[in-house]
C-alpha cells in the first residue's frame, strides 16, 4: 500500500481548501496515487515483456513472478517518494471538484436543517 505524503494541491477550481483535509479527500488522494502506481507498473511490465520477446529471452524465466512483484514494489516506491509523474494529481484535482460539490451540498443541507430546528 502506498503511504501518502503531504503536498500542496493545485487549487485552480476555487475549491475550499478544507475539502482536502476531509477523510473522503484523503481516500481519494490515496486511490489516485494507487491508480498511477498500477498504471506505471503495467506499462513497465508490458515494456519488459516486449523486450524479452524481441530478444528471445522470454522462455524459461523461473523468476518472472518475483520480477513482477519487485516491479510493483519499485513503482509504489517511486510514486511515494517522488510523487510520480503527476498523473495522480491531475486525476485528484479533476475528481476533487465533485467531492467539493458534495461537501458544499452537505454543508447547505446541515445549515438548512439547523435553521428549521430553531
Amino acid at each position: 500500500m502506498i503511504q501518502t505524503e503531504k503536498i500542496k494541491f493545485i487549487n485552480n477550481n476555487n475549491i475550499n481548501p478544507e475539502i482536502h483535509k476531509t477523510p473522503e479527500a484523503q481516500q481519494l488522494k490515496q486511490s489516485c496515487q494507487q491508480f498511477e502506481a498500477i498504471l506505471w507498473s503495467k506499462l513497465l511490465k508490458d515494456m519488459k515483456k516486449s523486450a524479452h520477446e524481441i530478444s528471445g529471452s522470454d522462455k524459461n524465466r523461473a523468476w518472472q513472478q518475483m520480477e513482477d512483484v519487485s516491479q510493483e514494489m519499485a513503482t509504489d516506491d517511486i510514486i511515494t517518494k517522488s510523487g510520480g509523474a503527476g498523473l495522480w494529481k491531475v486525476l485528484y484535482n479533476s475528481l476533487a471538484t465533485k467531492l467539493a460539490a458534495d461537501y458544499e451540498a452537505k454543508q447547505i443541507a446541515q445549515a438548512n436543517k439547523s435553521a428549521m430546528e430553531l
